[in-house]
């Protein structure tokens, strides 16, 4: 299975021009072979937190699901995409929803973990467990950006069966290690691949990293393999997705290894 990972700029406030760069990135995917296309986090929006708290309302989100799914079935490929999301109790989610070739919702997610003071500024997290959902072959589940951080979520979903972690992600300049470490660990840690993909370096953060981000969009896969990586510039990514299979004989096995029960009773 091939995928791609849109590593684009997104425009703030701007969801008309953000849907038209992710149609054009589908149909260029598409053409190229990719039966899925993954944005970074918020990407609808574009990954202003600040603005959004000001901005956000529910008649400016509600369509976007609807966008989305449209821009799926018309491209024909599908399409896993970060967006706020307003719930019904008026406050609002950093989301993720995964929509097949054909249309149709397959997966939703919110996140888990907020990031910092400013992230909390617009949104607040969720607390359910993450989804998990049959697509094309595959167990897939999502996690958003500061999530993958977490050993635990990630473990959770590799535990009932996950082998395609989609992860959209918005990290800055200082945060590389994440792509270059720790992504690499959960991909190994859990046997599963872990498909990250964060938003390219800004042209105007000049030579301070924390003003824009990192890029180094990343697909690992076992043992920490890295089955693609990006630069820091705007790329569309492809990564060739391995056949799912067993843990073979003489791998490292956690997730059947491991011991829950012992330490449970360390607490």
């Amino acid at each position: 299975m091939r995928i791609a990972l849109l590593q684009a700029e997104a425009v703030p406030l701007d969801t008309a021009a953000n849907l038209e760069t992710l149609r054009s990135g589908a149909d260029a995917a598409r053409a190229k072979g990719a039966e899925l296309i993954l944005t970074p986090e918020l990407f609808v929006s574009g990954y202003a937190p600040r603005e959004l708290a000001e901005w956000l309302s529910v008649e400016r989100v509600a369509g976007i699901p609807d966008a989305l799914s449209q821009i799926a079935r018309e491209s024909g490929i599908a399409v896993a995409a970060s967006f706020p999301h307003a719930r019904p109790d008026g406050t609002f989610a950093i989301a993720a929803g995964l929509w097949d070739a054909a249309g149709a919702e397959v997966l939703r997610y919110e996140k888990l973990h907020l990031w910092a003071d400013l992230e909390p500024l617009a949104f607040t997290p969720a607390a359910e467990r993450p989804g998990v959902a049959e697509w094309n072959g595959r167990r897939v589940g999502f996690q958003i950006c500061y999530d993958i951080e977490f050993p635990e979520p990630t473990r959770d979903l590799a535990a009932r069966g996950v082998d395609l972690l989609l992860v959209p992600t918005a990290i800055d300049g200082l945060s590389q290690y994440v792509s270059e470490v720790l992504i690499r660990a959960r991909a190994a840690e859990n046997a599963l691949v872990v498909a990250y993909a964060d938003h390219p370096a800004r042209a105007d953060q000049g030579d301070d990293p924390a003003a824009g981000f990192t890029g180094l969009s990343t697909v690992a896969g076992r043992e920490g393999r890295v089955l693609a990586s990006a630069g820091r510039e705007a790329e569309l990514l492809f990564a060739d997705l391995p056949d799912v299979r067993p843990v073979a004989a003489g791998e490292a096995n956690y997730l059947s290894d491991r011991r829950p029960t012992l330490y449970a009773d360390w607490r």
